[in-house]
């Protein structure tokens, strides 16, 4: 992963006190960059307010966008995503590119657990392989 791409978006981050997490995910975080790759990011927002995280999620979007001049970025809120098989994925393959302690200690566990439930959910009424 190139060091001075992560350097160049991190300030943007920083600049939201709500943002506790965030991960780079997909073709990027696993080095495997081709022409059709955008910048996927994951963040965790220590905010209640659903509203507040929509538009703090399309603030930072433009601002990417801006920084990387490309419209190539998609950015997912951890909060928001129901599906805990995503919200696993980006945790276990994603890099972590910006922490405030402590939220990946509370974050992460939580994230697992869920995963784990709903792995053990599918399997006991057959809907995967073990």
């Amino acid at each position: 992963m190139n060091n001075n791409f992560i350097k160049k978006i991190i300030p943007i981050f920083e600049t939201y006190p709500e943002i506790k997490l965030v991960y780079l995910f997909g073709s990027r975080a696993k080095g495997k960059i081709g022409p059709l790759s955008d910048y996927d990011f994951a963040v965790y927002l220590d905010e209640k307010d659903h509203i507040k995280r929509f538009d703090i999620r399309l603030d930072l979007m433009g601002k990417i966008s801006s920084k990387l001049k490309t419209d190539a970025v998609d950015l997912c809120v951890l909060n928001d995503i129901e599906g805990p098989e995503l919200k696993y994925n980006i945790i276990k393959d994603g890099v972590l590119i910006l922490e405030r302690e402590p939220f990946k200690v509370l974050i992460e566990p939580k994230i697992m657990t869920e995963y784990i439930d709903f792995h053990e959910s599918l399997l006991r009424y057959n809907l995967t392989k073990a």
